[in-house]
């Protein structure tokens, strides 16, 4: 099978969809499949490049509105495509609905993965989500032969997915590179000196990830380091922040790390931290790779991100409460029995259901099942 994934961003641009869509085409490659990723093209990347066996293709950008791609050229791609199926990743909706065109005109079998909702804030922010949902995102899942959502509470609370049925298929992680043997020693070594628990923050830097909230967290209790690995344009503030609430000894912004290390700093740390406040954070990878690490969880209690665990790995508190997060970081840290079992439980869960040995074969078979019709 020639498979044309779809995506708005893509290697070495990463963010939780691209993760996605590389693990997933990885995979699917060792399921025997062709798989194409057309993306968009930004800085001085190249047009085309192998990744591990992936063909990707990028397009020019005509515009970009709202960190949103506008790549017309998209639907003349699908449209001339030799791929048997096409399958888009979205939001954002300038792509979904080019690729939907071009499917539809070469008369293509269509799969759109809806990943999250589009939440942008201010007058125009509103304005820009309403036409999002009612005429650019509405096209591309009604003509779709299948729409597939990460998670059934995301697809049932879901603005724009209301009306669409759809099939739920979670994310994954890959769990041999994320794993409870990795070492963490020179990582443990250098931030908790003498001795202090570790919690960690894996992400993009930006308001609805509830970082601001977590570090106010660690007021609320007078032990543990927290650590913060990523970038972006929130960072002055939340250092900012930092100094206000005389933490600089307790918070540590490590910044961007390289993939050779990231297991690294999961197996260091003594619980991995999601506290997004916001339907921009659908389902949360970082979540599977603290699980997979064997790490017990702190999560906030927002459709998608709540169902990747239950009550025996970790805490699922309420988004936007500081003391609800210090409250879970003191059972942790003050239980490392019933944190290394919630950790062991973690692990066996992702094993059963978020691997990509697992998912990617349920992605298969959505086509197949298409193809078959």
């Amino acid at each position: 099978m020639h498979i044309l994934q779809v995506t708005p961003y893509f290697f070495p641009h990463f963010g939780g969809v691209e993760s996605h869509v590389l693990g997933l085409s990885e995979n699917l490659i060792k399921l025997g499949h062709e798989v194409e990723v057309v993306t968009a093209r930004y800085s001085r990347m190249p047009e085309t490049e192998n990744l591990n066996g992936i063909k990707i293709t990028r397009l020019p950008q005509w515009i970009n509105v709202y960190n949103t791609p506008l790549v017309t050229s998209i639907k003349e791609f699908v449209r001339r495509t030799h791929a048997d199926i096409v399958h888009v990743h979205s939001p954002p909706p300038f792509t979904e609905r080019f690729a939907a065109k071009g499917a539809k005109e070469a008369g293509k079998p269509f799969v759109v993965t809806h990943h999250c909702d589009l939440e942008l804030k201010g007058i125009f922010g509103n304005a820009a989500v309403m036409v999002y949902q009612n005429f650019l995102g509405d096209y591309p899942l009604k003509f779709a032969d299948r729409v597939i959502s990460t998670t059934e509470s995301y697809a049932t609370t879901s603005r724009t997915l209301w009306d669409i049925d759809v099939t739920v298929i979670p994310n994954a992680v890959d769990v041999e590179r994320f794993n409870p043997k990795n070492d963490g020693k020179i990582i443990k070594d250098k931030y908790s000196t003498d001795g202090e628990p570790l919690a960690l923050f894996v992400g993009r830097l930006v308001p609805h990830k509830g970082i601001g909230i977590l570090i106010r967290s660690l007021s609320y209790t007078d032990k543990g380091k927290l650590l913060i690995v990523g970038d972006g344009p929130y960072k002055k503030w939340l250092a900012n922040l930092v100094k206000k609430l005389d933490l600089s000894e307790r918070v540590v912004f490590v910044g961007p790390v390289d993939d050779y290390w990231l297991p690294a700093y999961y197996a260091a740390t003594d619980v991995v931290i999601l506290p997004s406040t916001s339907r921009l954070e659908a389902f949360g990878i970082v979540g599977l790779e603290g699980m997979a690490s064997g790490k017990p969880l702190i999560l906030s209690d927002i459709p998608g991100v709540r169902d990747v665990i239950s009550e025996k790995e970790g805490y699922i508190v309420e988004p936007l409460d500081p003391n609800a997060i210090a409250e879970a970081l003191e059972k942790i840290w003050n239980a490392p029995e019933m944190a290394r079992g919630m950790g062991t439980r973690g692990r066996a869960r992702v094993e059963k259901l978020f691997s990509w040995k697992k998912v990617s074969k349920d992605v298969e078979q959505v086509f197949n099942d298409i193809l078959a019709k």
